[in-house]
């Protein structure tokens, strides 16, 4: 008997029979009846809900609403950093949403960028930013409680002090 087969005594009969019985219980129990669930009630907005308007085509890329959103809510200059050695007189250079930056203006190109908001060979600066979602999903899975919306005007918020 070598070393795999010495912990386990089990012939290919023994196996072929277990095996079996597993397969035929399996077959033979009872199958649970999977009740769908239907469509979900829809959610109402809230009675002072409030939006923004963001014409993209009127949109150069200077990333200056993302400047002064911030400073609005005074938020620190972001810095990737790859530029963290510029030091503070570095342009604010957010790369993405999060808890310092609430927008960022992206730029999307396709082909050789010859004209702005053209489909082929052109670009676009696109903004991106919280949706303020009816039903946020980002207030149900944080898991410290830091996003919060306000029942009144919808609005989703970070407070950064639920972190901790």
């Amino acid at each position: 008997m070598n070393a795999i087969n010495s912990d386990i005594n089990l012939s290919r009969r023994k196996f072929l029979q277990g095996a079996a019985a597993g397969a035929v219980t399996a077959v033979a129990a009872p199958v649970a009846e999977a009740t769908p669930f239907g469509p979900r009630e829809p959610r109402q907005l809230p009675p002072k809900a409030v939006g923004m308007l963001y014409d993209s085509t009127l949109c150069v890329g200077c990333k200056a609403c993302v400047s002064a959103c911030k400073q609005a809510n005074g938020m620190p200059v972001e810095q990737p950093a790859h530029l963290a050695a510029w030091g503070e007189g570095a342009w604010d250079m957010a790369e993405d949403i999060s808890g310092q930056t609430l927008n960022v203006i992206r730029v999307y190109q396709d082909g050789n960028m010859e004209q702005k908001d053209r489909e082929q060979d052109g670009y676009a600066f696109v903004k991106r930013h919280c949706l303020h979602c009816v039903d946020p999903s980002c207030i149900s899975v944080c898991p410290v409680s830091a996003m919060q919306k306000d029942p009144e005007t919808g609005i989703v918020s970070h407070n950064p002090e639920s972190q901790s």
